[in-house]
């Protein structure tokens, strides 16, 4: 009798220990935040998406817009010492600033557009966390319209990885500790009953 109950007791721990998912600890850092363009080089007002993660939920982020150096084909040049200017000289563009705001997963997806040619590095920083992120872009070709930045504020959908731990596992669990708990129940009314049929 103490062997079936040992023997049951081991098989309904088992079971219980291995219906629960492992749980990771809240001692991990946080990934390093990083981003990245949906293109690395489109034409000018071409739409490309910016985007990145490891920021806090639902923290504002500034999205900073910088332009680098132009393309050789743009077809600017100067020649000698009393600075002849044979093409076009474009100055540089001022450095574009944009809002958007992080998801509750810590991730963003902002929609740009960019009209003037050249390479752009885009900065996006996490006003709480003060958290960066960088990733550039290239626009080649004819700019199409004045220098000029257009966004749209969108978030990420993503979600987090499934761990396993739903709304089902708890609910088969349940049912088997009751069908454990049945099970021990039944062993204990048997052994009940042949002792009381052997005493009488």
């Amino acid at each position: 009798m103490k062997k079936t109950l040992a023997t049951i007791a081991l098989a309904g721990s088992i079971a219980l220990i291995g219906a629960f998912p492992a749980v990771a600890a809240d001692k991990y850092p946080a990934p390093p935040a990083n981003a990245a363009v949906s293109d690395g080089v489109v034409g000018p007002g071409a739409d490309f998406v910016f985007r990145g993660k490891g920021f806090k939920a639902g923290e504002g982020l500034v999205i900073k817009v910088t332009p680098g150096t132009k393309p050789a084909s743009t077809g600017a040049s100067v020649n000698g010492r009393g600075m002849s200017v044979t093409g076009k000289i474009t100055l540089p563009l001022a450095p574009q600033q944009l809002s958007a705001k992080a998801d509750a997963n810590g991730a963003f997806a902002l929609p740009l557009s960019i009209s003037e040619p050249g390479v752009y590095t885009i900065t996006a920083t996490g006003l709480e966390s003060g958290v960066t992120a960088t990733s550039s872009i290239t626009v080649e070709g004819a700019a199409v319209a004045p220098a000029s930045t257009t966004t749209t504020t969108s978030t990420s959908t993503s979600g987090l990885a499934n761990t396993g731990a739903d709304s089902n596992l708890m609910i088969w669990s349940l049912v088997g500790a009751g069908a454990l708990a049945a099970g021990a129940t039944s062993v204990v009314v048997v052994r009940r009953r042949a002792k009381a049929e052997v005493a009488a």
